[in-house]
């Protein structure tokens, strides 16, 4: 089939999409072939690849059948890619090279296999998981939580399983201090474009941490507003890691933040003790290290603070363990010391601590998930009477316990009820106040 023949189809296919759009994903999008009625293009991207089967199918089929006739079928191949980076073109063609990919470094030993899954990041994990076999199916993804609690592990894992099932998709991971400062250099410079050109069009999948920075920075975020519509526009992933939840960024466009909330936000909660442990474990297990299970359960059970805390006391004990090849648990105490909750000095722990004796429950259980009826209505005892007792916020609650806020809240008004006609319970109550070390001296009741 001649010359002429391909350059109808292209010209046909150019006339039936914006001009954005051709020079977006039909750029590198060529005939290799033409059998019969039959016309075999050929693009040198998986990702592209796919999208312009899901896509552009009909005006593809529209084009060929035109130029063609009806019948007229159609498929697209993936170009071979040689060792030096260069595209195979038709028959004897001089080689071309295909357009460079566009790849921010990751940790490779950030996957989704070794992320510890539980209740407090079970939606964020599904929901990445599910945005990396098929991308751009939920956009945008906006995921928040408190630092360290492993927003980076779950979007590198993203990034990690899109590379390995598309080595060239052009994936762009960075901070948003890292974004503003080579929008800066790049003004600077005089070559704002170029900045456009990479990150509104050069970019297959955007991933933007720490966007809570852009807070007053007027100017990055009308950047990133159209950065943002651009990418939106033609179906790329954006993902956006904040600390906090959309409405509660502070000096942020109205525009900006409805942008954000457009499509799924997903918060990683504050883990539970019995998450602690399994992560704990699990940092012991890929260490191949023996360190004694009271050991580490300990540690899980009274670190202070997030996941990346847990797992730099983690390491300490490690490194301790491999150069003197024995550990115990006052040893711990001592390197720990800066990290770790002393007990019963807080309202918090004595409380745990007598509820856990009058009901017959372990401290363990008072602070995971289990849902017996005799675990929960003590674990519901904890929340009021550390709520209405010692004035600790619902919020403070849920971090402790690894719930939601309405979770408590209603965990508390079920006590408030129970108590009203269970006299027993109301007792009972009492007497842990009575007991506690910061008992002001009346009854509640």
């Amino acid at each position: 089939m001649s010359s002429s023949t391909k350059d109808k189809i292209l010209s046909l296919l150019r006339e039936k999409v914006s001009r954005q759009q051709w020079e977006h994903w039909f750029i590198d999008f060529t005939v290799k072939r033409i059998e019969g009625t039959h016309v075999i293009f050929e693009v040198g991207n998986l990702f592209i690849k796919g999208y312009l089967e899901k896509k552009f199918d009909k005006v593809i089929r529209k084009a060929v059948t035109e130029a063609l006739g009806q019948g007229a079928t159609y498929e697209i191949l993936y170009a071979e890619i040689l060792h030096d980076g260069m595209t195979v073109q038709d028959d004897n063609k001089s080689l071309v090279r295909k357009r460079p990919v566009l790849i921010t470094p990751l940790n490779p030993k950030y996957t989704f296999d070794n992320f510890v899954v539980d209740e407090f990041n079970q939606f964020a994990y599904n929901l990445l998981l599910e945005a990396a076999k098929k991308p751009g199916t939920y956009n945008p993804i906006f995921i928040y939580s408190e630092a360290g609690m492993g927003k980076t592990h779950l979007v590198q894992a993203f990034g990690n399983y899109l590379l390995s099932e598309n080595p060239d998709l052009r994936f762009a991971y960075l901070t948003s201090e890292q974004f503003m400062n080579e929008l800066i250099n790049k003004i600077k410079s005089g070559t704002v474009e170029e900045f456009r050109e990479k990150y509104r069009r050069k970019v297959d999948v955007l991933v933007i941490d720490d966007i809570q920075f852009l807070a007053g920075k007027k100017g990055i975020q009308i950047e990133l507003f159209h950065t943002f519509n651009a990418l939106y526009e033609f179906g790329k992933q954006i993902i956006v890691c904040s600390d906090r939840p959309p409405k509660e960024l502070k000096d942020f466009q109205e525009r900006v933040v409805s942008r954000f909330q457009m499509g799924v936000v997903a918060q990683i909660k504050t883990p539970s003790r019995e998450a602690m442990k399994k992560i704990a474990f699990k940092i012991i297990e890929d260490e191949k290290v023996d360190i004694p299970h009271d050991i580490v359960n300990y540690v899980a059970t009274h670190i202070k603070g997030s996941i990346r805390i847990l797992k730099g006391a983690i390491v300490k004990l490690i490194a301790y363990k491999s150069m003197y090849n024995q550990i115990d648990l006052e040893t711990v105490k001592s390197l720990l010391k800066d990290n770790l909750e002393i007990e019963n000095k807080n309202p918090q722990n004595d409380v745990i601590e007598l509820i856990s004796k009058e009901f017959g429950v372990s401290k363990d259980d008072l602070l995971s998930s289990k849902k017996d009826k005799k675990t929960s209505l003590a674990r519901q005892v904890c929340m009021y009477v550390l709520n209405k007792k010692y004035n600790l916020s619902v919020r403070k609650i849920a971090e402790m316990f690894g719930k939601t806020h309405p979770a408590v809240v209603n965990a508390i008004k079920n006590v408030e009820e129970i108590v009203k006609v269970d006299k027993s319970l109301a007792q009972l109550v009492t007497s842990i106040i009575e007991s506690s070390n910061r008992y002001v001296g009346k009854s509640m009741f």
